[in-house]
């Protein structure tokens, strides 16, 4: 065990909605005492996945025996979780056990699982409280934080949901010891992409530790890059909460990362594995356009062709263009496309034109 600190407190302010991020090893040993404030003997829901489930029923059974009153909910494990018929069911479940507007909804999973969970709080008797334990790198450093949540629509991702913000987030990186290298991979997009946007001090820290991170070897540096992580989205979530300007620069990546996922169903591509696919186009149009250097742009092509990604499935440039016509990004019949002027700047453009797009699919297929 290093002895340097390996944990961190995050604070998100946003007013009376404000809450902590809390990134502590071990923390799943001792989750009751970190809930222990909000248990008032009401009825506790965990929505969570069977593989987590099964893994993970000792930390479920720890809060029975503390005296919490809790029961589960198990949902697919895939992205087909995020359909309001997976919520409907939910709603009713909980109607079941009779969960009310003090009841609490704990999110045990991944971003599927963060991203139904709050829909499902929000909207559930006009709102209940409730909490994110998320157990994947790309929830710990990226969904879980913020407030996003939502369901799919077979047209695209993500459309249907709203901003609810949760009461905290605990984050035990002991999680991740269980997770797959290809998941690893994907989830340390969102990672590599605050360096791209706004901290370049991470983007080096890819470059020069890129093995370290991959293999979760130094639980100083991974505590540090989750922290890193949190504090960036956490202070751009308090700035521009409901996505009216600066929040919108955590999408770079993403409008054509979220097209690749719709074309194939979500059944192809990882999250992070599109929006991977998706930086890269990102960062062929900000040099094409003259925004980033050659040098910059050099620098982060090496670093994204390190990440290990299945091949991109074929689609067309026009079918990539028909689901960008429908995103959320997509405002009064422009879309709103971040780039980067430097590594660590990100900025959001509304000058990408369709030939943009076509060129960087080119280059990446």
């Amino acid at each position: 065990m290093n002895s340097v600190k390996l944990n961190h407190s995050v604070p998100v302010e946003l007013g009376e909605q404000s809450y902590q991020i809390h990134v502590d090893f071990g923390l799943k040993n001792h989750l009751a005492d970190h809930l222990a404030p909000w248990n008032q003997g009401q009825q506790w829901v965990v929505l969570t996945q069977q593989a987590i489930f099964d893994i993970y029923q000792p930390v479920v059974n720890q809060l029975k025996s503390a005296g919490f009153r809790i029961e589960t909910i198990i949902v697919p494990g895939d992205e087909s979780a995020k359909h309001i018929q997976h919520a409907e069911s939910v709603w009713s479940q909980m109607v079941a056990m009779g969960c009310d507007r003090s009841s609490i909804l704990l999110a045990l999973g991944g971003g599927v699982v963060g991203d139904l969970g709050g829909f499902v709080a929000a909207t559930y008797m006009r709102g209940i409280p409730f909490i994110q334990v998320p157990t994947t790198l790309l929830a710990m450093v990226d969904s879980a934080i913020g407030g996003k949540t939502a369901v799919n629509l077979t047209a695209g991702k993500n459309l249907v949901g709203a901003i609810y913000q949760p009461k905290a987030v605990l984050i035990d990186p002991d999680f991740l010891a269980t997770l797959p290298r290809r998941n690893v991979i994907s989830s340390l997009a969102e990672a590599v992409k605050y360096g791209f946007i706004r901290d370049s001090s991470i983007f080096d820290t890819f470059e020069t530790r890129f093995d370290d991170l991959v293999s979760l070897n130094d639980e100083a540096l991974l505590s540090e890059i989750i922290a890193k992580s949190c504090r960036i989205k956490a202070q751009i979530v308090s700035n521009d909460q409901f996505e009216n300007g600066e929040r919108r620069l955590l999408n770079y990546g993403h409008t054509i990362g979220h097209a690749f996922e719709t074309l194939q169903a979500y059944q192809g591509l990882y999250h992070g594995e599109a929006v991977l696919y998706g930086m890269k186009c990102a960062g062929f149009i900000s040099h094409k356009q003259g925004l980033l250097s050659d040098l910059e742009y050099q620098r982060a092509k090496a670093v994204l062709d390190r990440f290990e990604l299945p091949a991109l499935a074929e689609v067309t440039a026009d079918q990539v263009l028909g689901v960008v016509a429908h995103d959320k990004k997509m405002i009064n019949g422009k879309l709103n496309f971040i780039l980067l002027d430097r590594i660590g700047n990100g900025l959001v453009s509304t000058d990408v034109s369709e030939d943009d797009i076509r060129q960087s699919l080119s280059a990446v297929q």
